[in-house]
């Protein structure tokens, strides 16, 4: 060490700095080098730990997947319970295409340690079925008989051969036996076990904050220790809860929560892009305007139906309704299928010259529309089209959604309405256009009737062949465009929206379409937030 500090030294000024240059080089050149070789022989993964806050617009009632159709307990409810399909090792199709054989996975437990059998798979089913449960999944499960044959396998029996029976088979979610079996249906919602769920699922509940009024303000869950499947990265997830968009936006914002989603429109409008990540999610649903001519005798007319649907600007409401966040669809397979011209454009010259063809009488229409902002200013501009090629008075009615399922849609009490529909599997058009749903529980809101489109739509529901499926629904879809019993309007996307901090929300792309809000959980087990540099 002296004799460096000599040799040092003895250098003149300008010697030095070349040789302090130099070492200086040599060291971030060795540093940089010794990081690129890291990088090349390693790579970030995954690890647990963390934590992540899911604003959520609305309140839990009933977290018990089988008798709630709050989209709040849906969301909840996704984490906390499995599928069926989540649980079966396989299944084997007998009989024609009418008996399901399933095999559970073996060692299946439920969040308290109890064991999931067959006869949680039996009970669930069968509590589905029972009218006095008031499930809104019975209509997947009508008619269908299901049988232990031991305490892993279960057979199910459908009347007739029904293709996307797996798909029913998929979403059913399993509640147990044990917790729920000496409740009398009609009394299931009753049960604090709906507060304070016990699942399968990839998380588990650990407690919820009220406050005094009674509104529960967030719900905790933290990572099940007895999931079948992989476990999720993040330990601990939050449901915080808002009673208005603001609230839930400005926290965002302040990083309060880390992410949310939406089924409205424009939500991520004015939200700053750099430092979130925006994630817009095909749905396979759609909005249309349903005549019904056993109300209005009016409707029946094909060229009035004609002139109404050439007088509406798709695009208008496209652009200042939805801003421009949605597609324009032109049939009952929406834009899920194939895209679809328009079988009437928008000509409101056209549609003024029909309407003064028909007779003097003074046209009066009155919508039902489901109290929603985005949907009662599609209704408005929709009037605004109508008044203006010759309808003498367009009437809007906005209703909250218990309101218009008892008093519109279980009656069909409408002349007009302006509803959504939802394609659980998007080239079965069964629930919304064969004759038999022209009545509740029916869906078929257009009350079409044509032994043609229903003798398809059956055929379809038999074809294994999923080209054959789709060549056969365009053809259904054809006939219905044909009747003009509908205007079909828009599809809007499902929006997701959380910070950079969160990775692994991406969807493969056989899952790019989601069917439900509640399924962009269903990859979570992958959602991470703590990550580390291993070796390759």
């Amino acid at each position: 060490m002296v004799i460096i500090k000599k040799i040092f030294y003895s250098l003149t000024h300008q010697e030095r700095l070349i040789l302090i240059g130099a070492a200086a080089i040599l060291i971030l050149s060795s540093i940089t080098r010794v990081s690129v070789a890291i990088q090349e022989s390693s790579e970030w993964i995954a690890v647990s730990g963390g934590t992540y806050r899911e604003g959520v617009l609305g309140q839990p009632i009933t977290i018990n997947p089988i008798i709630s159709d709050n989209q709040t307990d849906q969301d909840i409810s996704r984490l906390i319970y499995s599928n069926l399909s989540d649980l079966i090792e396989n299944y084997e199709v007998k009989n024609e295409g009418r008996t399901y054989i399933l095999k559970l996975k073996e060692g299946l437990l439920w969040d308290n340690g109890q064991p999931l059998t067959s006869d949680d798979i039996v009970f669930t089913i069968e509590t589905v079925q029972n009218p006095d449960s008031r499930s809104p999944l019975t209509k997947d499960w009508r008619g269908v008989v299901a049988e232990r044959i031991s305490e892993l396998r279960i057979s199910l029996s459908i009347p007739t051969p029904y293709v996307f029976f797996t798909k029913n088979i998929e979403r059913l979610p399993i509640i147990p036996a044990h917790i729920f079996g000496k409740i009398p249906p009609a009394n299931l919602r009753l049960s604090s076990y709906n507060l304070e769920p016990v699942g399968s699922g990839p998380y588990r509940f650990e407690g919820f904050t009220k406050r005094k009024d009674g509104f529960i303000s967030q719900y905790r869950l933290t990572a099940n220790d007895n999931y079948h499947g992989e476990g999720p990265f993040i330990e601990d997830f939050y449901f915080i809860f808002y009673e208005d968009a603001q609230s839930l936006t400005n926290d965002f914002l302040l990083r309060k929560v880390d992410g949310f989603g939406s089924l409205l429109p424009a939500v991520a409008e004015g939200l700053p892009p750099n430092n979130i990540v925006i994630n817009q999610i095909p749905m396979p649903s759609y909005y249309a305007i349903f005549f019904n001519p056993l109300v209005n005798p009016a409707f029946k007319d094909d060229e009035f139906r004609h002139a109404l649907t050439a007088a509406i600007n798709k695009r208008r409401i496209i652009q200042e309704v939805l801003n421009n966040q949605a597609e324009s669809i032109n049939g009952p397979l929406g834009n899920f299928v194939s895209i679809r011209e328009p079988s009437v454009v928008y000509s409101p010259e056209e549609a003024r010259e029909k309407l003064s063809t028909l007779n003097n009488e003074k046209i009066e229409i009155t919508i039902i529309v489901p109290k929603v902002e985005f949907l009662e200013k599609t209704a408005k501009l929709i009037r605004e089209d109508w008044l203006s090629v010759g309808v003498d008075e367009v009437n809007i009615i906005s209703l909250l959604s218990d309101e218009l399922l008892n008093n519109v849609i279980k009656t069909n009490n409408y002349e007009v309405i302006l509803f959504g529909n939802v394609l659980e599997n998007p080239l079965d058009l069964f629930p919304f256009w064969h004759s038999s749903q022209r009545f509740y529980p029916g869906l078929n809101l257009a009350l079409h009737k044509s032994s043609k489109v229903d003798s398809l739509i059956e055929i379809i529901r038999q074809t294994e062949s999923e080209s054959e499926q789709r060549s056969l629904a365009e053809i259904a879809e054809e006939l219905i465009i044909e009747e003009r019993s509908a205007i079909f309007l828009f599809s809007v996307p499902y929006t997701y929206i959380h910070t950079k901090n969160l990775r692994g929300f991406e969807f493969k792309d056989n899952e790019k379409l989601i069917i439900a809000p509640s399924d962009r959980f269903k990859n979570v087990n992958e959602w991470h937030i703590a990550k580390a540099r291993v070796l390759r």
